[in-house]
């Protein structure tokens, strides 16, 4: 029943994400009972902005984090439609989505991976965009911009600049003023930064703030059983999904295919952030998005609806279960 509502897009689907994702964030919205990240201690510029005028208000501060992830499902579709990932419209990537993020109550919370994820999406699009061009240095400034931007607010989102040098390549627009055209897009956000800060006598503050975020470690959760099980089952499906698209990717077309080499990459280089002691669950909105379209794709790749809706009515009770018991 949930794969054949959320697999077309209609209105029906599109009015229920919205009141779903509301119900998932209902104690993150009432209550402040979950750890809070280390982010807070010494805050990046941008989020520091942030903390000290939204941090304060527990319920604002959620409602704009359940708004981003709002906005995250409507543009994880938007990307699955756009560039054909599927086979038809869908808002199933989305509705993923929504489960992957509300699983943990501490990743619900508003933390600075809430501003990076959107403008990390941004950067996807702006390469998938050049996809074809023949001097796509432009958006490949663009696309590196809006990485440094958002690390601005996560320091150590600056370190996916490897991924998105890796869609370069995948999408074959590396070339040496490709390659500087990103990087300069990189340095500009830090060295306007600097500049502001030079010029009020703390940019000693600035280098320092850089420095301590993005080599501090920040690995702090103790995870429960269940939410060992949760992760466990969640891992699996993510492998069998990865297996069963890379099977078929010798029979789409060559773009599409590619698309899902770079949602792979980005679900592998998630996870192996996530084990190291300098990430940990705040991750978890970024991960999400290779995550929600290649279980999708999965999903759709199942020809016995019944199995396609057991296994995504499961990830739904799993994450309602996650609600009370992580």
């Amino acid at each position: 029943m949930l794969f054949r509502v959320f697999n077309r897009n209609d209105i029906v689907a599109l009015a229920l994400m919205p009141l779903l994702l509301i119900g998932f964030w209902t104690n993150s919205l009432l209550f402040d009972q979950s750890p809070s990240f280390p982010f807070d201690n010494n805050p990046m510029p941008l989020w520091n902005l942030v903390i000290s005028t939204l941090k304060s208000n527990h319920l604002l501060a959620s409602l704009i984090s359940m708004l981003i992830a709002l906005i995250m499902m409507f543009s994880v579709n938007r990307i699955v439609n756009r560039y054909n990932l599927f086979n038809g419209q869908t808002n199933a990537p989305g509705f993923l989505y929504m489960l992957l993020v509300s699983g943990y109550l501490m990743a619900q919370k508003l933390h600075p991976v809430w501003f990076f994820t959107p403008l990390f999406m941004l950067s996807f699009e702006r390469l998938f965009a050049a996809s074809g061009q023949r001097k796509p240095m432009t958006w490949c400034f663009e696309a590196s911009f809006w990485l440094s931007l958002g690390s601005l607010f996560y320091a150590k989102g600056i370190y996916f600049i490897i991924l998105i040098w890796m869609i370069m390549f995948i999408l074959r627009q590396m070339s040496l003023r490709a390659l500087m055209a990103s990087i300069i897009g990189l340095i500009l956000p830090y060295l306007f930064s600097f500049v502001y800060y030079f010029w009020f006598d703390k940019s000693g503050w600035f280098l320092e703030t850089i420095f301590e975020n993005l080599v501090s470690p920040i690995a702090f959760y103790k995870h429960t059983i269940y939410s060992q099980v949760y992760n466990g089952f969640m891992i699996f499906l993510v492998f069998i999904s990865i297996i069963s698209v890379v099977r078929i990717l010798p029979a789409i077309k060559i773009i599409t295919r590619k698309h899902y080499r770079i949602f792979i990459w980005l679900i592998v280089l998630s996870m192996v952030a996530a084990i190291t002691p300098y990430y940990s669950l705040e991750v978890m909105p970024i991960w999400a998005i290779g995550t929600s379209i290649v279980v999708g794709r999965f999903l759709s790749l199942i020809r016995r609806r019944f199995i396609q809706e057991i296994i995504l009515g499961l990830i739904f009770v799993l994450t309602i279960a996650a609600q009370f018991l992580i």
